[in-house]
């Protein structure tokens, strides 16, 4: 650091000990610590929970998440300097059950997982690959093959008002087929074929994961671990199964010819061979599997829900190719708004790396800031009419700026700074050109709209069952 960054935050440590604590919230009335919430069904609304803090201490405020301290800030300006301190390799919150899985199995993990030099040497590689400018050219194919599947299987929905069956699992399958697909390139359909009998276990597996993830966020996961809960052991054991799994696609991946327009083959150019691959393709996956398929589901609640906003769309979309459509203003405007009233992850977390101030109060090197996406995007001094989903918010004026967007930082569903999601373009790619071919075939009609609202399971996902009714268009 150099020598004017050092009197900085010498500074700012002398600073914080002459200023007022933030607001400190010790507790909730009438229900007690913010730990029993986590141990009920309330736990399942702590975006609620924590958006009502929100509004009674203010944009920052001090509280507890079961057993961890954490700064919780809905500020957009506060947020842009957060991710202005990180560094160059931030640190963010791991959840317990993870550690204590990869150290019990020995397992290196990927990106979500690297700290340090070994993160940043691996996501500059990943950068390259996977947000570049002619990244999407990759990405396109696969999504848009794809969608055109789904498509096709869901036709035979429309007879008799049927309702989409087991739409989760569906979107689980989408999402991960969309990945490998990409990974795989030319050599996809073949490679399918020999895999399509374990695709629907592995997403199972999947979704299974994430369930006991959430159940062993709210207890201490250790204490899990040594009386074996059932929780515990479920972990374990779906781990266990979606890793191995995984493991072996991508040691065949490895082998596959005529593979290199695939992100696999692409990254084996720049180096990441074995083990390292291995460890970088696994994480990709497992991330992508939950993320994408409930970002998709509310982004057809909401489309199903607002049936001006379809039409509006669907016209928008009609005889546009595939890189049209991903560059289309109102469907990108549809899934920001699906993103901000939907985020997938509701919160962010980053690590401090120095003592600093934040809106004027202390905060401290190690402290954990919580970054409050939900309650930040349906903020209306951030986003008139902050509760409806207009896309046409999102349409630039004359002027090149956004008529009913005040803060547009107020949503960053994917961060920003250096840790922001590595998947990004994939995820708005796939997302825009599904959701363009489902709207150029079918209406959609969502029956429980009213009943719906989100349930947390470490992401933002439906309360129950989306009930999606589809009709075919003239």
């Amino acid at each position: 650091m150099n020598r004017i960054g050092k009197l900085s935050n010498l500074a700012a440590r002398t600073a914080v000990t002459n200023l007022a604590e933030m607001p400190d919230c010790r507790g909730l009335p009438m229900l007690g610590a913010i730990t029993s919430i986590l141990d009920s069904e309330q736990g399942k609304r702590l975006h609620e929970y924590v958006d009502e803090r929100h509004r009674k201490y203010g944009p920052l405020f001090r509280g507890r998440v079961g057993p961890v301290k954490a700064i919780f800030v809905s500020s957009p300006k506060v947020i842009r300097e957060v991710f202005r301190i990180e560094g160059p390799t931030p640190q963010h919150f791991v959840p317990e059950a993870w550690l204590l899985y990869n150290r019990m199995r020995s397992r290196k993990r990927g990106l979500l997982f690297m700290e340090g030099q070994e993160w940043m040497h691996y996501r500059r590689i990943l950068n390259k690959i996977m947000l570049a400018q002619d990244s999407s050219k990759v990405m396109t194919k696969p999504c848009q093959e794809a969608a055109e599947d789904l498509v096709k299987k869901w036709k035979s929905y429309t007879n008799n008002d049927r309702i989409v069956p087991d739409l989760e699992n569906q979107l689980y399958q989408w999402s991960i087929e969309v990945l490998l697909a990409t990974l795989v390139g030319k050599p996809w359909k073949t490679f399918r074929c020999s895999i399509i009998s374990e695709l629907e276990i592995l997403s199972r597996n999947l979704g299974r994961i994430f369930e006991h993830s959430v159940h062993l966020s709210r207890i201490s996961a250790r204490l899990a671990m040594l009386i074996n809960l059932p929780s515990w052991r479920g972990f374990v054991s779906t781990a266990d199964y979606a890793l191995g799994t995984v493991d072996r696609f991508v040691e065949q991946m490895e082998k596959l010819e005529d593979a290199q327009d695939g992100l696999t083959h692409r990254m084996i150019a720049k180096g990441i061979t074995g083990d390292e691959l291995k460890r970088i393709v696994v994480d990709l996956i497992l991330a992508a599997g939950d993320t994408t398929a409930y970002s998709m589901q509310w982004l057809l609640f909401l489309m199903a829900s607002n049936p001006e906003a379809q039409e509006n769309i669907c016209k928008a979309v009609r005889g546009l190719s595939e890189a049209e459509v991903c560059a289309e203003p109102l469907l990108k405007g549809a899934i920001k708004e699906s993103l901000r009233l939907y985020p997938t992850a509701p919160f962010i977390t980053r690590i401090l790396p120095h003592d600093t101030l934040l809106a004027g109060y202390p905060a401290h090197k190690g402290e954990l800031v919580v970054i409050s996406l939900y309650s930040c995007g349906r903020d209306e001094q951030n986003f008139p009419r902050a509760q409806d989903f207009w896309p046409e918010r999102w349409l630039r004026n004359d002027r090149g700026e956004f008529d009913a967007v005040i803060n547009p930082s107020a949503t960053l569903p994917f961060a920003m700074g250096a840790r922001s999601c590595v998947g990004r373009k994939l995820a708005e790619t796939q997302m825009s050109l599904t959701m363009a071919e489902i709207l150029r075939h079918f209406q959609i009609r969502c029956l429980n709209k009213d009943q719906v609202t989100i349930k947390l399971r470490m992401i933002s996902a439906p309360s129950e069952p989306l009930q999606i009714q589809l009709a075919h268009r003239d």
